[in-house]
């Protein structure tokens, strides 16, 4: 991704956040992509090898989280416009989420034997997890299109939103075979953690689309 990220910002002033908003940007895709891979994992191999992944989206969210936490302080003792400085800390407070959520889907998976779901339901939730990464990759896209091409932002803001809603299909196509199929080798408990594990990865795209609709507003007033 290039430095021009946000281009529209008059050079010299909030570099170093600049720098560290592309760094988490990168950090929440890989954390993103991180889930499909443990999603995959767990359920093709088991569930000891698909927790081992869990310790990647995990660094991967944590110095996400210690990057948005350093570049709030600079926000707050830079030179920015106070326009600047606000759509910089919506936008990446948005993108955090992503990253959040993506880690307490893993911290859930971790917890059930996947590889024991019937195949319908692994297959889902494969096709989810995927949708989720080609999500959080037309949105940065997006984000990295508003400084030279805001009705171009505004388009890739728009497949967002439609790869949300085919996200929801999906989910609900999940929900309908875990309540359809017979899951005997799942504990009660174990079958609540994967309802929230359902509910984890469908919010991933909830928070993609949320910060499409950031990306919406700074490309309307800059088209």
């Amino acid at each position: 991704m290039s430095r021009r990220l946000f281009g529209w910002f008059a050079p010299k002033r909030g570099e170093n956040v600049l720098e560290m908003v592309e760094k988490h940007l990168a950090l929440t895709q890989k954390a993103v992509e991180s889930l499909q891979k443990m999603v995959e994992k767990s359920g093709e191999v088991g569930q000891k090898e698909g927790s081992a992944i869990f310790t990647d989206i995990s660094r991967y969210e944590r110095e996400a989280d210690e990057l948005r936490r350093k570049m709030v302080e600079e926000l707050t003792k830079g030179e920015m416009f106070p326009e600047e400085r606000d759509d910089l800390m919506e936008l990446v407070r948005a993108v955090d989420w992503i990253a959040d959520w993506s880690k307490e889907a893993g911290r859930i998976l971790r917890t059930i034997p996947f590889n024991k779901a019937p195949e319908s339901i692994r297959e889902s939730t494969y096709h989810m997890v995927k949708a989720n990464v080609d999500c959080v990759r037309v949105l940065i896209t997006s984000i990295d299109a508003l400084p030279k091409n805001p009705a171009q932002a505004l388009n890739l803001a728009n497949q967002v939103e439609m790869l949300e809603e085919t996200i929801d299909e999906l989910y609900g196509a999940t929900r309908f075979h875990f309540a359809e199929e017979e899951l005997p080798e799942f504990k009660t408990g174990e079958l609540i953690l994967m309802n929230e594990f359902f509910d984890a990865v469908e919010t991933i795209a909830d928070w993609c689309e949320n910060t499409a609709d950031i990306v919406r507003a700074i490309a309307v007033r800059r088209h």
